[in-house]
């Protein structure tokens, strides 16, 4: 019986209903600290899905970029790699026609899209940050966003500059990683 009513809270997160975190903490008993209020979670990844959607549905962007968005406090990050500075333009439009981004970083690339192999890397890159940062002593992890994009690793996140450096100095030790750009909101 217990287990319905977490299957139903992760199909709701599934579904864009819930924040993730608040379905991890009920689903684990382990309250993740985002310093984000729920209602800013939701529209992070909504204006996500709009934004990323909107790209893909331009043909031109789809079939001559790579394009990824990504969100965090209304803040959106574009990364990839466009063949010309006018798709580059474009698809930065694209991210500031949304009325709920308060700022844009665009790190869009003018050059052919990166392989699959290379995306693929990426992942990997992302997955390896991510779970060594969960290890660092005295580091909310769980505070932060990890993008990685042709082994550049874009960090983002509502900090403190004391964990932000903490994240920043681990992050750069991970094999595989270029290139660090942080991105954080600094908390007072």
């Amino acid at each position: 019986m217990k287990k319905i009513p977490v299957i139903f809270l992760l199909a709701l997160t599934l579904q864009g209903c819930l924040p993730a975190v608040f379905v991890a903490g009920a689903a684990t008993g382990v309250v993740i600290y985002d310093h984000r209020n729920a209602k800013t979670m939701v529209e992070d990844r909504e204006i996500t899905f709009r934004v990323q959607n909107k790209l893909d549905s331009d043909q031109e962007l789809r079939s001559k970029a790579h394009l990824s968005v990504t969100t965090f406090n209304h803040i959106a990050l574009l990364v990839g790699q466009a063949p010309t500075e006018e798709l580059r333009n474009r698809a930065e439009a694209i991210v500031k026609s949304n009325s709920k981004v308060k700022m844009l970083y665009n790190e869009v690339t003018i050059e052919k899209p990166i392989s699959n192999m290379a995306l693929a890397n990426d992942s990997w890159i992302t997955t390896k940050v991510k779970t060594i940062l969960t290890t660092v002593s005295g580091l909310n992890s769980s505070t932060l966003k990890v993008v990685t994009e042709n082994k550049v690793v874009y960090l983002m996140g509502l900090t403190t500059r004391a964990q932000a450096e903490l994240a920043t100095e681990k992050t750069r030790t991970v094999a595989g990683v270029q290139k660090v750009v942080k991105l954080f909101e600094y908390l007072s």
